[in-house]
Formats: C-alpha cells, sequence, structure tokens
C-alpha cells in the first residue's frame, strides 16, 4: 500500500509557446521508489488496461526485457538509435522505458506509416483534435472510474482504497501535493495514468457511435489517437460532427475537453504546409550539403579507392531554410526539431564516411570547412526559437562534432576553429538570454557544451556568473534576485569543478544551497528539490564536507554516517566525476516522453 502522505515535486518551467511555459516535474525519490514497486506489483493489469482501445497508437504492449543475446536476430530487429522509446517487434542495448510501446514511440512515424495512408486512400477527410492542456486538467479519481466503472467506483467510493485504481490515483496524488485536479508532467508514470483514462474513453466512444449511430470503425471513419491528439479520417462531415460531438462529451464526463485552437480539417489529397515544407527542407539539405565518391588511387599501390569529399553551402543553406518557411507559412518551432535530427544524421554520415578514406587522403580542411558551415547554419535556425528540446538537438550536433574531430585527430589549429566558432556562438546566445526561470535550461545545457571544448575555451568567472543573473559589485560580492534552482547548481558545480579560477562562485554556489534549505526547512523532508540535492550533494567532490554535514543534520544523520551516504554508490543523480555529456544527452533521447 502506498503511504498518504504527501511530497512536493521539483518543478521547473520551460519556454513552450511565444507567452506561455509549461512546467515539468521530477518526483520526490521516495516516490520515485512507489512507482518502481508499483510497475513490478501492477505491470500486468496496466498493460490490460491499456489495451482496451481500438484507437490508441501509443501505449504499453509489455514489460521491457533486460536481457539479450547479440546474436543475427538482435542485429535484424535492433531498434534505431533515433527511437525515444522501446517499440514493439525491436530489440535495444539499452531500456529508455519500463515499458514497450505500440505501435508508435514518435508521432512522424505514424504519418510516414501504412495505417495513415491507407486511412487516407479510403476517406476523404482528416480532422485532427486535441485535448485542451491535458494533463493539467485530468482529475485523478477519474483513474477508478475507467478501471471500474463510473458507477460502481461512486458507489464503493470509500473502499477504493486497496483496488488498482484507487492505489493508482493514491499514488498520483501523493507526488503533487495530494492534488486530484492535474498531474505532474515530465515522468513515464503520469502518461500511463493519462492513457487507462483514454483508452476508457476510446472504448466508450467505439461503442456509443456503433449502437446510438450506426457509425462502424474502419468502414464509416477510422480514428487514431497518439497520448492526447486525435486524427478522425472520415467521407461525411456529419459523421466528423458526430464524432466530435461524442467525443467532447464523453471528455466531459471525465472532466477533460477539446481545444478550440487545434481544430484543423484537411481535404484529400491530406497533406500539411508541414509536410510539404519537410520535404522542401530535405531537399535543401540534399542540395547544399554536397556529398561524393569518387575513385582515387592508393597510396598503398594496387587498385583504386574510394574517396569520400564533402563540401557545406551554408548561406545558400540558410537563404533557402528560410524562403522554404516563408513560402509556406510554417513557424521555424515547427520545423527545428526535425532540421536538426537531420543535421545530426548527416553529421555522423560525414564523419562515418570521413574515416572511411584512407588516412593519407583525408583532407582535414574541407572537413573543417563543411563542419563550420554545419554550425553556422545550426546555430542560425536555432537562434529563430530557442526551446529546451531544440537546445538538446543542438547540443548533440556540438557533441559529436568535439567528440569526432579528437577522434580522428584534426589538427590544433584547424580543430581550433571549429572550437573558436562554437564558443562565440553559444556566448553570442547566452548573453542575449533573459536571465529567467524559463530560459534557464537552455543557458544550462549550452553551457554543458561550452565545457565539451575544454580549459582553453573556459568562460571568465564574472561571464559565467552573468549567464544566470548572478551580480558581482565593486567590492566583489555576488548576489542574485531569487534563488538558483538544484539544476542550475549542479551543472555550475560540474563546470567550475575544484579550479582556483572560480573558487568566489563555487562559495556563492554553496552559499545559495545553505540559504535555501534554510528558507525551505519547514518541508525538508517532502520537498523533492531538497531531498534530491541534500543526497546528491553527499558524492560531490567540489562543496566542503562541512556542507555536506549540515545537509545531512537536517535529516538527523549523524556526522558518523555521512560517509555511507558518499560510499554507497559513486554518485546517486548527478555523475560529478565520470560525466561525459555524449553519453548523458544519449540516455536522455532514450528516456525522452515529451
Amino acid at each position: 500500500m502506498i503511504e498518504s502522505r504527501w511530497t512536493i515535486p521539483f518543478n521547473f518551467r520551460i519556454s513552450h509557446k511565444e507567452t506561455e511555459f509549461r512546467q515539468l516535474s521530477v518526483i520526490h525519490p521516495q516516490n520515485q521508489l512507489f512507482v518502481a514497486d508499483f510497475y513490478h506489483k501492477h505491470s500486468a493489469q496496466i498493460i490490460y488496461q491499456c489495451s482496451k482501445s481500438s484507437f490508441a497508437i501509443r501505449h504499453p504492449s509489455s514489460v521491457a526485457k533486460t536481457v539479450r543475446f547479440k546474436d543475427r536476430l538482435f542485429v535484424e530487429r535492433k531498434g534505431s538509435s533515433q527511437d525515444s522509446l522501446e517499440e514493439s517487434g525491436k530489440e535495444y542495448e539499452g531500456l529508455g522505458s519500463f515499458f514497450v510501446y505500440e505501435k508508435y514511440s514518435n508521432i512522424f512515424k505514424f504519418y510516414e506509416n501504412y495505417d495513415y495512408l491507407n486511412a487516407e486512400r479510403k476517406f476523404s477527410t482528416l480532422t485532427k483534435l486535441d485535448i485542451a492542456s491535458c494533463f493539467d486538467s485530468i482529475y485523478t479519481h477519474t483513474i477508478a472510474w475507467a478501471t471500474l466503472g463510473h458507477e460502481v467506483a461512486k458507489e464503493n467510493i470509500n473502499s477504493l482504497g486497496p483496488t488498482f485504481g484507487g492505489q493508482f490515483d493514491k499514488l498520483v496524488q501523493a507526488m503533487n501535493r495530494g492534488e486530484t485536479n492535474g498531474i505532474v508532467i515530465g515522468p513515464e508514470f503520469s502518461r500511463v495514468f493519462a492513457e487507462i483514462i483514454l483508452q476508457d474513453v476510446d472504448q466508450k466512444l467505439e461503442a456509443i457511435l456503433s449502437l446510438d449511430h450506426g457509425l462502424q470503425n474502419k468502414v464509416n471513419y477510422e480514428i487514431f489517437r497518439y497520448v492526447d491528439d486525435y486524427f478522425v479520417f472520415c467521407s461525411d462531415s456529419q459523421v466528423s460532427d458526430c464524432i466530435k460531438k461524442c467525443l467532447a462529451d464523453l471528455l466531459k464526463g471525465v472532466k477533460l475537453t477539446l481545444s478550440s485552437e487545434k481544430s484543423d480539417s484537411y481535404d484529400r489529397p491530406i497533406i500539411t504546409p508541414l509536410t510539404i515544407v519537410k520535404n522542401r527542407i530535405s531537399d535543401c539539405l540534399e542540395r547544399r550539403i554536397v556529398t561524393r565518391f569518387d575513385k582515387k588511387s592508393s597510396p598503398d599501390g594496387g587498385d583504386e579507392i574510394q574517396h569520400f569529399s564533402v563540401r557545406v553551402q551554408g548561406r545558400s543553406l540558410i537563404t533557402d531554410y528560410k524562403a522554404a518557411l516563408k513560402e509556406s507559412g510554417v513557424r521555424y518551432k515547427e520545423v527545428l526539431n526535425y532540421t536538426l535530427a537531420a543535421i545530426e544524421r548527416r553529421t555522423h554520415y560525414i564523419f562515418r564516411e570521413f574515416k572511411r578514406n584512407h588516412p593519407e587522403l583525408r583532407d582535414e580542411r574541407e572537413l573543417v570547412r563543411a563542419l563550420l558551415g554545419i554550425l553556422e547554419f545550426s546555430f542560425f535556425i536555432y537562434a529563430s526559437q530557442p526551446r529546451v528540446n531544440f537546445t538538446v538537438r543542438l547540443t548533440r550536433i556540438v557533441s559529436i562534432v568535439v567528440d569526432q574531430l579528437h577522434e580522428v585527430n584534426v589538427s590544433r589549429d584547424l580543430k581550433d576553429q571549429v572550437f573558436k566558432h562554437v564558443f562565440d556562438s553559444i556566448h553570442r546566445h547566452i548573453k542575449h538570454t533573459p536571465h529567467d526561470r524559463f530560459h534557464e535550461h537552455e543557458t544550462l545545457y549550452l553551457l554543458l557544451a561550452l565545457n565539451k571544448l575544454g580549459r582553453n575555451y573556459s568562460v571568465p568567472e564574472r561571464n559565467l556568473a552573468d549567464f544566470v543573473g548572478i551580480e558581482i559589485d565593486s567590492h566583489g560580492e555576488f548576489s542574485r534576485s531569487r534563488r538558483l534552482s538544484y539544476f542550475a547548481i549542479s551543472v555550475y558545480l560540474l563546470y567550475v569543478r575544484n579550479r582556483n579560477r572560480y573558487s568566489r562562485l563555487r562559495a556563492y554556489l554553496e552559499a545559495e544551497v545553505r540559504e535555501k534549505f534554510a528558507e525551505r526547512r519547514p518541508y525538508i523532508k517532502s520537498d523533492s528539490e531538497l531531498v534530491i540535492a541534500a543526497i546528491d550533494l553527499q558524492c560531490c567532490p567540489y562543496v566542503s564536507d562541512g556542507l555536506k554535514a549540515d545537509l545531512a543534520a537536517y535529516y538527523g544523520v549523524e556526522t558518523a554516517r555521512i560517509g555511507f551516504l558518499a560510499s554507497a554508490r559513486s554518485y546517486w543523480f548527478t555523475n560529478w566525476e565520470g560525466f561525459d555529456l555524449s553519453n548523458e544527452l544519449d540516455k536522455k533521447r532514450a528516456r525522452e516522453v515529451y
């Protein structure tokens, strides 16, 4: 049974729309353990509850397995490194989620699949619907309505505790201050919770359309639902209106509503401006990132060998890209993730083929010119609409370039041309980024990217402080109008480490931690951010033993036992001494939920 004591999630905000933000959450370590236990006990029930809908195209279908044999079947079934979640029918070297998902881990895979094309062939119109603020609006008690039935749940409200729905409800409330209105956004767990509720809505919708209106799925219409997005295919506007009305009524019954802003209809041929511009962008990249293979005499003698070369027309690529967006009316943010992902794949490809060239025929200057063109384009389009997910993509590109330049052993002078371009581009962007909580995470990712460049590209202490709005007065005193989040503190500690040049900033970070704990002492055990910081910093080699002892004392840990926290694991949440940005970004991609 889940304990009733609720906790405060570690909430943080990221820029989402032009004038809006999205709040994401990290749940309390105690609740993380409860979630793991709940999955262990109820995984079969979760899979059953997520298998009722005929419409869902992304739902848990089985528990991901951790045992693998690297045989021929593994190679044939190996999932793409681009997959954000484990997909049914594929095998993976590492797991990013507890469950395997059917059918699509990414909505764009649906657009390219037979299901979508077949529905377009059968029906002349597509209507796209979206649930307004889905996770923020979910009423947690509806999980019992979905699993037991509304009437049964209402009539037995006082005895729901031991049931699957009752325990799920209690756990979701406990991780969010005991709230029944809205669930935390971020964990996979929350999506599973929402999926069970929407599976029940789907099942009821199909039954009502059939019994009350004589409409059969895949005959009179076809519906696909990806999380909270609906794709309704039909050939009659009256059928479309009927489906929309019935769906709205059912959602109202679970205290959800359809968004009035995201209802779009398309007639056959069903192709959106977004699809058109993506094709144009793909053509632009193909045309302006020029790769070719020629035959050259082998320096070792013998037969001619294949030689790879690359040329990037950076300025022309920028011009073509802007023209494609202007003519289509599509905004930068709608295609940035797609474009940066394509650039990432091409960067991998360029290095892979370059390394296959004979060592004596490798043209390092040509490679560096191409990389500078790619980076110029990447930073240009990123600056148009910086968001956290786009920043992660850009950071991945920078990380790949830095790692691969080291691997192919490009000369120091040529390498410095690339590193200086990255340093100047990131420094310039951060300098003009607002120092508010909505843009903090973009700055932190870019700072980690800067750290990849090495000590020769260290940021001066004053500039580093300014990046997150820390002011330094004429006497060298540090101050800030509001507290730094623990995310910022941990990233900054990773950056400054034990380097003497950052001693004043490191001391300020310690003071920030102390003041954060002192101000929020009444919530010392329930506040997720404080608990995470207290545990995490016990393994940090860059803070004083005095700080570690003071934090442990808040939780009644005796000084003699502090060493146990540090020795139990090499690290808890932050890999202080073995941090590798490339590896962490790979793990993050495997865990992406939103």
